[in-house]
């Protein structure tokens, strides 16, 4: 029997007839939960609070990394199989030679809007990876993980997302993984400077690599995991920087000029 990953409802109680996405669909996603029901699915396209939605924030943001990676390919445009990314909230330009985002005029003038954005990234950010947790490990239902659906489906407390910086523009990537992006969990073998701990999870996505804490005391164990992953990472990444705004993203992979 179905059971929702966000309000652990099952299908006895909610309904499950739409597809959802753990990536969303307008960023390349083709990924599907099986495990969330209808209402929490609307609930991450749909404004919150005067939010905006989680997805069209990841998509935007994304989209910007993504759009980097493919924007010498034939095949992005009209009548074409991918269509040329147009940004709602930003302003961007991916000139080679000095790429740079960001914030429209009309956004600007909202001295919260950027708060708003960066919320809404590390929501996203932690959506994607408990949907994909549960559709790769099965175990997404673990009650571990009761503060992720509590800040990521129900907007309650702040919990961090930690951003690795490269040290060298050098991104192994591959076009399918840009064309129809995957998030990759620690312990996949393609991604090997990603380390493996009982209270943090790392995961890479459109060569972005990210960690955030899987358990809600995550404080009490930072320092011996920062320890770890800063030595399975020197020779690959030159910092760990804390997210608060959408900025602390290479989103733009200026890293790719260097």
């Amino acid at each position: 029997m179905k059971k929702c990953v966000w309000c652990k409802q099952t299908e006895s109680e909610v309904k499950f007839d739409k597809q959802a996405h753990t990536i969303p669909k307008s960023l390349g996603g083709k990924n599907i939960c099986i495990n969330v029901c209808d209402l929490c699915n609307e609930y991450f396209g749909n404004h919150d609070n005067r939010l905006p939605p989680i997805e069209t924030v990841i998509k935007e943001t994304f989209n910007i990394t993504r759009t980097r990676f493919l924007m010498n390919e034939q095949n992005i445009g009209k009548n074409k199989p991918l269509t040329k990314f147009s940004s709602i909230y930003f302003k961007v330009n991916l000139n080679q030679n000095k790429p740079s985002l960001s914030i429209k005029q009309q956004y600007g003038y909202d001295r919260e809007f950027q708060k708003k954005i960066g919320r809404q990234i590390k929501r996203g950010i932690y959506k994607m990876f408990l949907e994909e947790t549960e559709r790769q490990k099965k175990n997404g239902h673990d009650i571990k993980f009761d503060f992720i659906r509590d800040f990521a489906r129900y907007n309650e407390s702040d919990y961090p997302v930690f951003y690795f910086e490269r040290k060298y523009g050098i991104i192994a990537i591959s076009m399918d993984w840009v064309k129809s992006p995957s998030l990759f969990l620690s312990g996949d073998y393609k991604m090997k400077y990603l380390i493996k701990h009982s209270n943090f999870e790392e995961f890479e996505f459109l060569g972005h690599v990210f960690s955030i804490p899987t358990s809600k005391d995550w404080n009490l164990y930072w320092d011996d995991y920062l320890i770890q992953t800063s030595l399975a990472k020197k020779n690959h990444f030159k910092s760990i920087k804390l997210i608060n705004h959408f900025n602390d993203i290479d989103l733009a992979l200026s890293i790719l000029n260097d």
